[in-house]
């Protein structure tokens, strides 16, 4: 009988599909995979990102749709149900500084379907897509450390600190780094990987946009290369949660680690919006 992982590994390139994979940290990661010899198909809501990658990068399959519009994500996933494919990174995310403005309404969905519910409608169905593969596959028996099928999730260090009055932003990627380890608990029969990064601050365009052009000046910032670098080690170690810069996770942890009374003083203080603020 033939080896279907090995004729499947040995033939055909393996396949990974990026949510949020249009610019940034998921575009890197895109890129980086494909020069890694992967199949890439990566998600985002940008025509015009889109279009540009179609015309940089032919041989990767772009898909346009609006993750907060739930409905069309579900029919961006059943048509994705037709590919097979080894690994899902989940790096869509919206931000609105809630230290500086008002959260909106339009605001507080937008950051709530993303950061949260798409992913959450995401990672079921690419879980259930690859518990399927796996049943058809064999894949319980053997299989090359690089060709595991895998779900990883960008999250936040924001997300890591257990803060009372965190934003709505910081609530929504500690959410999503305790579903990704429910659903790391829950793979395991299936020889599913799940990994969940919490990264401090890229310097992305976004972030640069978010800070008159110039983020330079954020603390431990490092670079969307850094951060790949980051990212691929964790999932080549199988980190459950990775947590980088180095330095920022000594200082998460060290906070985390005070008494709650005083950690609630610190960090409100240190991060919520001013009494009486205007827009």
């Amino acid at each position: 009988m033939k080896n279907i992982t090995q004729s499947t590994s040995t033939h055909k390139p393996s396949h990974i599909v990026v949510f949020g994979g249009t610019s940034g940290l998921g575009l890197a990661l895109a890129l980086h995979h494909q020069a890694l010899g992967w199949q890439v198909s990566v998600v985002g809501h940008s025509v015009a990102k889109i279009a540009h990658i179609n015309s940089q990068h032919p041989d990767i399959v772009a898909h346009c749709c609006d993750l907060t519009d739930s409905a069309q994500t579900q029919t961006l996933v059943d048509n994705l149900s037709d590919i097979s494919f080894q690994r899902v990174i989940y790096s869509a995310g919206s931000y609105t500084n809630e230290r500086i403005h008002h959260l909106s309404q339009a605001d507080s969905d937008k950051m709530l379907a993303i950061n949260l519910q798409a992913f959450e409608q995401v990672f079921r169905w690419a879980s259930e897509q690859l518990k399927h593969q796996s049943r058809l596959q064999n894949q319980s028996l053997d299989f090359k450390k690089n060709d595991r099928p895998s779900l990883i999730c960008i999250a936040s260090i924001a997300g890591i600190m257990d803060y009372p009055y965190a934003s709505l932003y910081a609530k929504s990627k500690r959410a999503m780094i305790a579903t990704a380890s429910a659903y790391r608990a829950a793979l395991v029969p299936y020889h599913i990987q799940v990994n969940c990064i919490a990264s401090g601050y890229i310097d992305t365009q976004a972030l640069r946009d978010l800070n008159d052009g110039d983020a330079s000046h954020k603390p431990f910032v490092i670079s969307t290369q850094t951060a790949v670098e980051n990212v691929m080690q964790a999932i080549d170690d199988d980190v459950e949660l990775a947590v980088f810069p180095r330095s920022m996770r000594y200082i998460t942890r060290a906070l985390n680690h005070l008494p709650k009374p005083l950690l609630n003083l610190i960090l409100r203080s240190r991060l919520d919006k001013p009494t009486g603020y205007t827009k």
